[in-house]
């Protein structure tokens, strides 16, 4: 019975081995690249040795944003580039320099327009048909998108003593060389302004682009005239414009030339050139744009970024 036993068992043995000695060799695993990938690596993920694709995507659609109704930058920047009363329906609509500014900066596909004396390294100012924003091109008129900033008041106001003397303070050399800082300064001798030692207060208000500009009037004028305080406000040219009118301001701001209907009722005063800088994200890797272009964009024949080459 034993020897039975050893008999089947030694059998048994001998058959595993001549299985295994006969089993086909196991495939290896897949490879990508000519190396098998680590278990961890998602059938999607690229291999690590390819360079990253670039950031800015062409084929992404265009992001509008455009000021509102009544601003002077929105006045100025649709007439001049032919968009006129066609602006894209799509485009969203923003009331306030700053936030323009926001909307941009933090949107890499979007495009807008704000004035020059606004701009700020936080988004980028594109050439139009080669011509890049500056003092020189503004004042040369190779800048094509440029409007005038102005002041204006009521008939009343015109004739009030503090009313004038701020006004000459900002079309003196003083006033005119703050013009010169950012915007473009209009009166390339302009004559020195003599403190007047008068007292009172001013309200002034209006374009958010000329804001920026009045505030560092306001401030060299009050250094020389200390008992004078100026209390200044946005809202847009519009309003600037309708509240000079009718006497809620003392001195309008506008961001545009004033109509014909509107000089009926104000006296308007050019204080310094401002261009409408066209701007986009700083990660947008195109630099330049054609008048036609900016048209294109903000009508909506063109929607994607690949849509300028």
């Amino acid at each position: 019975m034993k020897k039975s036993l050893s008999i089947i068992i030694a059998a048994v043995l001998m058959l595993s081995v001549f299985t295994a000695c006969n089993s086909p060799t196991p495939s290896p695993s897949p490879t990508f690249g000519g190396d098998t990938p680590p278990l961890s690596a998602s059938p999607d993920s690229p291999p690590s040795e390819q360079p990253p694709a670039s950031n800015f995507d062409k084929d992404r659609v265009i992001a509008v944003f455009t000021r509102e109704d009544g601003s002077g930058t929105r006045d100025a920047f649709v007439s001049i580039t032919g968009v006129g009363d066609d602006m894209y329906a799509e485009a969203a609509v923003v009331s306030e320099t700053n936030e323009i500014l926001t909307k941009v900066e933090e949107n890499d596909y979007a495009i807008s327009y704000v004035s020059v004396g606004s701009l700020s390294d936080r988004v980028k100012a594109l050439s139009v048909d080669g011509v890049s924003p500056s003092d020189a091109t503004i004042k040369d008129g190779s800048y094509a998108i440029q409007r005038p900033l102005l002041v204006c008041v009521n008939a009343e106001r015109a004739q009030n003593e503090l009313v004038q003397d701020y006004i000459a303070f900002m079309m003196s050399a003083q006033g005119q060389a703050i013009s010169g800082t950012k915007w473009t300064a209009i009166i390339d001798n302009a004559p020195e302004y003599t403190p007047s030692g008068l007292t009172g207060t001013l309200k002034v208000g209006g374009s958010t682009s000329v804001e920026p500009l009045m505030q560092a009037m306001r401030n060299a004028y009050l250094d020389m005239n200390s008992g004078v305080e100026i209390e200044i406000s946005g809202g847009g040219s519009g309003t600037g414009i309708s509240e000079a009118t009718s006497g809620v301001l003392d001195i309008g701001m506008s961001s545009r030339a004033l109509r014909d209907s509107e000089k009926e009722a104000l006296t308007p005063t050019d204080i310094a050139l401002d261009g409408v800088a066209v701007i986009v994200n700083p990660a947008n890797t195109i630099n330049n744009i054609s008048i036609e272009q900016v048209k294109s964009i903000f009508t909506g024949e063109i929607t994607r970024w690949a849509g300028l080459e």
